[in-house]
Formats: C-alpha cells, sequence, structure tokens
C-alpha cells in the first residue's frame, strides 16, 4: 500500500517535491507521528538529518515509538522552517514539509555508526572530534530509525 495521496487544498502555497525535501534538509527538527496498536496516535518532536534521500532519526532502545514501530512501520513526519504569526492579517508565515514512509531500524553496526555520524554531524558540523566520540561511546544504547520516504508535500507563505 502507497503513501497516502491528498490533494493539497491551497495549490498556490505548494512547493514542488524536489523544494519540499529542500526544506526538510533545512529543518532541525520535526514531529514523528506513529499509531499504536489500539489505534492511537502518538506524534514526538525529535531532530533528523537526511541521508541518501531518507530520514534518519535516533532514540533509545525502548519506549512508545520503537513500539508503535514493531506494530506498524507507517509514519508521518512534519518539519517547520519558518512560523511568524502575521497579526494584522490574523495569519502566518510558514514552510513546512509533510512525509510519509515506512520506518526500519538499522541492526547493521557499521550502516548505523555511519548514521549516527551523519545526525551528528549535521548539528555539529565543526566538532567531529566530538561526534566521533559520542557515537563510539553511545551506539550501543542508540536506535537508529531510517524512514524510507515515499512522498513528501511541502506548502510554503512567504
Amino acid at each position: 500500500m502507497s503513501a497516502p495521496s491528498h490533494p493539497i487544498r491551497r495549490r498556490d502555497r505548494a512547493l514542488d517535491e524536489a523544494a519540499a525535501m529542500a526544506l526538510l534538509g533545512e529543518a532541525e527538527w520535526g514531529v514523528l507521528a506513529t499509531v499504536d496498536a489500539e489505534g492511537w496516535p502518538y506524534a514526538v518532536p525529535v531532530n533528523h538529518a537526511v541521508v541518501d534521500g531518507a530520514l534518519i532519526i535516533h532514540c533509545a532502545t525502548a519506549g512508545h515509538k520503537l513500539d508503535n514501530l514493531a506494530f506498524n512501520p507507517k509514519v508521518s513526519y512534519c518539519a517547520v522552517t519558518q512560523a511568524e504569526t502575521l497579526p494584522l492579517e490574523l495569519a502566518t508565515r510558514y514552510a513546512s514539509v509533510i512525509v510519509f514512509g515506512q520506518a526500519e531500524l538499522l541492526t547493521d553496526e557499521a550502516e548505523k555508526r555511519a548514521a549516527l555520524r551523519a545526525l551528528g554531524l549535521r548539528f555539529a558540523a565543526a566538532h567531529p572530534d566530538v561526534v566521533g566520540r559520542e557515537v563510539a561511546k553511545d551506539a550501543f544504547r542508540t536506535t537508529v530509525i531510517r524512514v524510507r520516504i515515499e512522498r513528501a508535500t511541502g506548502k510554503a507563505r512567504p
């Protein structure tokens, strides 16, 4: 079953997929949405990196999101790079992207460490030594989730 494809209502604000993916690359964090075995949604803010067109997220080795992913690997992720209220217009200036995809846990140790390095360097590019040290120290107690993006949509009101 493929990702949902509801049309964007405000087509005049729609971004093409390349622009939506670029926006995802710029965003520092987003909200990962999963669903549990009883149908309850769960949305949690996390930071991310985009590596080879996939979303990389890290977390602990146990918890709500992992329980949900074991039940259903389909996810949605929303990131916003700009949000400014315009009180005199009762509007908001924004840029956002929503992706849909299938999550998988990285189990290959080399692949997992490479993804963690990419994530770390995204936020601490000037400190590769720190990133290397922290990945070496914490990889054993970290889960890395890769979301293979099936669909990305974006909207902006500049």
